[in-house]
């Protein structure tokens, strides 16, 4: 079978508190590959919650509030990626956005809904990954464990390409072991996306890497210009750019664009 390379990012570009707990610790128990491969993100409640890759939604039970209790609260979504060979879990949602249902697609860093707090466990998002080796329907599921590196990437924009070698082995981050892809992650300045993605990976909040140029990219953009004694007019220009470019280079990230 083919290895295949996804591109991940973080649910968590901002507002990531703490770990809670990774795979096989606590109440994360077989057998069900979404229970014990579970990773638990804090945040605070109401925190966005970003799509970590591209994926069609396959089962979607929204929040019903009556019926939270102190396990099992919050809306729940499953998804698989576009080739049906890995695939998510998300819970403790709510305020997921309308229209958003079974069959739906989703771009990674799109809003997935928002924390929901059930008192008085602490707020946070469950995630939990798979493998499907030989692909959906029929394939054989095999739990995925990033949980370092969700808390090694929390609120920033990196981008981690993950290759899925489809051979009963662990899954290998930063795009080795075959299957296309890899290196790592790139800043391209030149376009809206981006800069989203840097304003992000620099600590400035410019909401979903949507590549809209929106309020809250050009709060972000002002923001981060301020902070480099730029004139803060909320416009990505050439000057801010090149101070995207060198601020992300400072950090030892690379950069196109500026």
């Amino acid at each position: 079978m083919s290895a295949f390379t996804i591109d991940v990012s973080n649910p968590f570009p901002s507002g990531f508190t703490g770990g809670m707990g990774g795979p096989g610790t606590g109440g994360h128990q077989p057998p069900e590959w979404y229970i014990e491969y579970g990773m638990d993100l804090g945040a605070g409640a109401s925190t966005a919650v970003h799509a970590a890759f591209d994926a069609h939604v396959t089962k979607y039970s929204p929040h019903d509030p009556s019926a939270d209790n102190e396990k099992v609260y919050g809306a729940q979504m499953f998804m698989r990626a576009p080739n049906d060979m890995m695939g998510g879990f998300y819970t403790h949602l709510t305020n997921v956005p309308e229209g958003l249902a079974v069959g739906s697609r989703v771009s990674r860093g799109d809003v997935l809904g928002h924390v929901h707090r059930f008192p008085p466990t602490a707020s946070h998002l469950h995630l939990a990954l798979v493998e499907i080796i030989g692909g959906a329907p029929g394939g054989r599921y095999q739990g995925v464990d990033l949980y370092q590196a969700f808390l090694d990437t929390a609120n920033t924009g990196t981008v981690t390409p993950v290759t899925f070698r489809q051979d009963g082995s662990p899954p290998v981050s930063g795009g080795g072991g075959g299957g296309g892809g890899g290196g790592s992650k790139v800043f391209h300045l030149g376009s809206t996306r981006g800069v989203q993605e840097a304003l992000a990976a620099l600590g400035f909040d410019p909401g979903a890497a949507d590549g809209l140029d929106g309020p809250k990219t050009r709060a972000a953009t002002t923001a981060f210009q301020g902070s480099h004694g730029l004139a803060q007019d909320g416009i990505c220009g050439s000057a801010t750019r090149v101070a995207l470019a060198t601020a992300l280079r400072a950090r030892g990230l690379q950069a196109e664009g500026g």
